[in-house]
């Protein structure tokens, strides 16, 4: 979810994710992989390579995040 103008990132739709059948665990996964893209300040490669790490270590919520990244066709807002 983004706010403001210029847009920002603020947080994931936690609510919307409960309403879709996640468990409070792959929220709380979510909630993470959206610090570590957007909140450690980590460059974009970094932040990339600690998520293919959780997705690796069985979070599958994750690794299906991280399967976004390389159809990205315009911008992601960082």
């Amino acid at each position: 979810m983004v706010a403001g103008s210029p847009a920002a990132p603020v947080t994931i739709n936690g609510e919307g994710l409960k309403r879709r059948g996640f468990s409070p665990e792959q929220i709380a996964n979510l909630k993470h992989a959206y610090k570590v893209l957007y909140r450690q300040g980590l460059k974009f490669a970094e932040a990339e390579a600690e998520l293919a790490r959780l997705a690796a270590a069985g979070q599958t919520e994750v690794a299906a995040f991280l399967e976004f990244f390389p159809r990205i066709t315009r911008s992601l807002i960082r």
